[in-house]
């Protein structure tokens, strides 16, 4: 039978797959806290790799951060969201946990690089968390 719920994306050698993001505790995220989806929204970690706690860094091995960190996959567009407040993003994590209805279904795991992505999510790619106050490098006085 052909799946025709998961979309699939093809990065070089590999293919990922969008996951159950319902509160299914079997197939979905409804084994996971809050904390580690608002840590896969922030930072991009995978929170079924990662633990339950508060991270206070962005740098592997400090502030709870891991020292090998294992990040969602390129097309989970993590990067757009990690510099929403802290607010909008336990709202995003509450909403997957409690608003919607719990779905059972199995998706194939993804396929990925033996650094789970880390050479995708370089400061050089993807820019400081956080943001640098303004005015940055490239700005002057405010206009």
């Amino acid at each position: 039978m052909r799946d025709t719920i998961t979309q699939q994306f093809r990065i070089g050698p590999f293919v990922t797959r969008a996951k159950n993001l319902t509160p299914d505790v079997a197939t979905g995220t409804g084994s996971f806290t809050e904390r580690q989806i608002f840590n896969a929204l922030r930072y991009g970690l995978r929170p079924e790799e990662t633990p339950d706690v508060e991270i206070t860094s962005t740098t592997p091995g400090q502030g709870n951060f891991p020292l090998h960190p294992h990040y969602l996959a390129v097309p989970m567009p993590w990067m757009s969201w990690r510099n929403m407040s802290n607010e909008e993003l336990y709202a995003i994590a509450a909403y997957l946990k409690n608003g919607l209805k719990p779905v059972s279904h199995k998706v194939q795991d993804s396929d990925g690089p033996p650094d789970f992505w880390a050479g995708e999510y370089t400061v050089a790619k993807i820019g400081p968390y956080p943001v640098p106050a303004f005015p940055t490098a490239n700005e002057k006085g405010g206009r």
